[in-house]
C-alpha cells in the first residue's frame, strides 16, 4: 500500500464544537433577526469566529473525535500532531486544515471517518502513483510530490512583507 499525503479542510469548523455551559456566550442578534433591537440577546450553543473561546473549543472537540473516537494518540509537546499506531497514519491540525500522511488504504479510512463527524473539503491526495496527485495547496502553500520528496513553496504573500518590511522594495536597498 503506497504512502500519500492528504490535506483536508473542515467547513465552518467552529460551529462543531459545543460552549461550555460553565462558561456562557452571549451574542448580539443580527439585524435581520425578528428580536433586532430589542433588549434580548443570543446564547451561543456552538462556537463561532471571533469569541474568545472559539480555538480553544474547536481543538478540544477534534482532539476528542481523532482520540475517542479513531483511536489516534494526541502528542504531548505538541498537542496539534496524532499518530494512529494501527494504522501508520500520522496528522497535524492547525485551525481547520488537517494534513495526514499514511497508507493509501488507510487515508481512505480516515477521511470516510471525518466526514461522519464533519463537513469538509478533500484538497486532493499527493503521492508517488501515476493517479495521485502531484501537487496541492495547504495554508497558502504549494506542495508538490517530487521523484526526491516534497517540495514545499513558500506563501508568496510572506516575502511580499518581509521585502516591504526591510524596505527593498523601494530599490535603494540591496543585499550585499
Amino acid at each position: 500500500d503506497r504512502v500519500q499525503v492528504s490535506f483536508v479542510d473542515i467547513s465552518r469548523a467552529y460551529f462543531n464544537a459545543s460552549t461550555d455551559p460553565e462558561n456562557l456566550t452571549y451574542v448580539q442578534l443580527p439585524a435581520e433577526d425578528p428580536d433586532s433591537g430589542r433588549d434580548v440577546c443570543g446564547l451561543l450553543l456552538k462556537h463561532m469566529y471571533g469569541t474568545q473561546r472559539a480555538a480553544e473549543g474547536w481543538q478540544s472537540e477534534y482532539s476528542s473525535t481523532l482520540v475517542d473516537k479513531l483511536g489516534f494518540q494526541q502528542g504531548i509537546a505538541c498537542p496539534c500532531m496524532f499518530v494512529q499506531a494501527e494504522r501508520d497514519i500520522v496528522i497535524t491540525v492547525h485551525g481547520d486544515d488537517f494534513t495526514a500522511v499514511g497508507p493509501k488504504r488507510q487515508l481512505d479510512w480516515y477521511e470516510s471517518m471525518l466526514e461522519k463527524s464533519y463537513e469538509l473539503t478533500k484538497g486532493g491526495r499527493l503521492g508517488p502513483g501515476a493517479s495521485d496527485a502531484k501537487e496541492a495547496s495547504c495554508l497558502n502553500r504549494i506542495v508538490r510530490w517530487c521523484d526526491a520528496g516534497l517540495e514545499y513553496e513558500a506563501d508568496p504573500r510572506q516575502a511580499e512583507k518581509l521585502i516591504e518590511e526591510l524596505q527593498f522594495d523601494d530599490g535603494v536597498n540591496s543585499c550585499v
